[in-house]
């Protein structure tokens, strides 16, 4: 997959293409950079799905950035930072709850997705190992 990122090209569109994708994961944005395998403070988070990548990086080029299912996480990440000027981290959803990739940003995304499939059928409900009710 190749994703086209332009001055034009709004957020929103651009994780809608990323998830479509890898399915479980999505790239978020934020205003300020991270380290490798550090995470993003949430006060960075950028929530506006209309905002355009130029009023991100106002000056950003176009291009394009390959994504393929060995490509490792950090280098994703490193490619929208070093390439364009904008500040991603990838999450992985697990269970109801999306996590920040930063601990596993060694991981592919093909190894991510199979994080994801793996929460997926992970039965969630408790069962009580004994059973306490008194017996007649």
């Amino acid at each position: 997959m190749q994703l086209e990122l332009s001055s034009n090209k709004t957020i929103g569109s651009l994780q809608t293409e990323f998830s479509t994708s890898f399915p479980g994961l999505k790239i978020v944005f934020f205003s300020k950079p991270h380290g490798e395998h550090k995470g993003s403070a949430a006060k960075f988070l950028i929530q506006d799905k209309n905002l355009t990548l130029g009023q991100l990086s106002p000056d950003i080029k176009s291009g394009s950035i390959q994504v393929f299912p060995e490509l490792v996480v950090w280098q994703l990440e490193k490619q929208f930072e070093e390439g364009f000027g904008l500040h991603v981290q990838v999450f992985r959803k697990s269970g109801r709850t999306w996590l920040e990739t930063s601990v596993t940003d060694d991981l592919t995304l093909a190894e991510q997705q199979a994080k994801v499939a793996a929460s997926e059928s992970m039965h969630q409900e408790f069962v009580d190992p004994m059973d306490y009710r008194e017996q007649d």
